[in-house]
């Protein structure tokens, strides 16, 4: 990639370091905020289940049954992880960071509202960690772009080799490698 491209994709980068930071700050306000909401918005259990629509009874089977290929994909990652990273030298994704559960918190959410966001909030998570240790992967054995536009990407495909350019390719490899590690 020429050298003008590069220093874009470093503004871009800084700038969502920016972005996030601010983010992070907006939320802290906000959940200080959260914290004097009272019970008041909370609805009861047998109003929630009374004005539930037949059709969500008859789908929360098929939704939740997600959960065991969700379990399943989750522990193919510890052992895919857990062996190749260390074989490569690739850092290991840290769950922490894509696994968050602070719904619960919220006073104003039934026990079964809970279950849905700590539900959600766990296939979100599992699934931008599955997209770090694919990006990491995709880095270290094939970082090279597609030939059309993606709609969406890991946070590591804007480093990769442009489609079709084998030279810088064979050049960058063992950096954009070393870089992972």
């Amino acid at each position: 990639m020429n050298t003008k491209i590069d220093e874009i994709f470093d503004a871009i980068r800084v700038l969502e370091d920016k972005l996030k930071k601010e983010v992070e700050l907006e939320e802290e306000k906000l959940s200080l905020n959260i914290l004097t909401v009272k019970k008041e918005f909370k609805e009861t259990l047998i109003h929630y289940l009374w004005n539930t629509p037949l059709l969500h009874y008859l789908t929360a089977p098929i939704i939740y049954a997600g959960i065991i290929p969700a379990f399943i994909l989750e522990f193919f990652l510890f052992l895919f992880q857990g062996i190749n990273f260390r074989v490569y030298k690739i850092a290991p994704v840290a769950r922490k960071d894509y696994f968050v559960f602070d719904r619960a918190n919220l006073d104003f959410l039934n026990i079964i509202e809970k279950v849905n966001c700590f539900y959600c909030s766990y296939f979100s998570g599992l699934l931008g960690y599955t997209m770090e240790i694919v990006g990491r992967t995709e880095q270290f054995w094939c970082p090279i772009r597609h030939a059309r536009k993606l709609r969406n990407h890991h946070a590591h495909y804007d480093r990769f080799v442009a489609y079709g350019d084998g030279k810088r390719y064979h050049n960058d490899l063992k950096k954009l490698r070393e870089d992972l590690a």
